[in-house]
């Protein structure tokens, strides 16, 4: 199975959209200090189990599901065990540094 990668410019696409979880898979402290727009934090360790979680309860509402790390290693990894399980999900290439780095903005 081969996991959607976006760019920064294709995640701002998704910006401001009710049908898709952004989720910050980084440490609490990071999230806390600064993040993507409307990312929710869920903690890396238990990622894939907390977002089967979260998404049932919004099963109506959420399309697809978003994925975000520091580098992009660590969603890639969440990813892959989400899309087994039939989740629509993408993982954003480069992570929170690229977003950082190509969007200038600040979460």
């Amino acid at each position: 199975m081969r996991i959607p990668i976006i760019s920064v410019n294709t995640l701002k696409d998704y910006m401001g959209r009710n049908d898709f979880l952004l989720v910050d898979l980084r440490e609490k402290e990071d999230y806390e200090k600064e993040h993507i727009g409307n990312a929710v934090f869920v903690p890396w360790e238990h990622a894939a189990e907390e977002i089967r979680r979260l998404v049932p309860k919004r099963a109506q509402e959420i399309k697809g599901i978003i994925l975000y790390c520091d580098h992009g290693s660590t969603s890639l990894s969440v990813a892959r065990e989400l899309l087994r399980d039939g989740y629509l999900v993408m993982s954003l290439n480069g992570g929170y540094s690229a977003w950082k780095r190509q969007s200038g903005q600040r979460g």
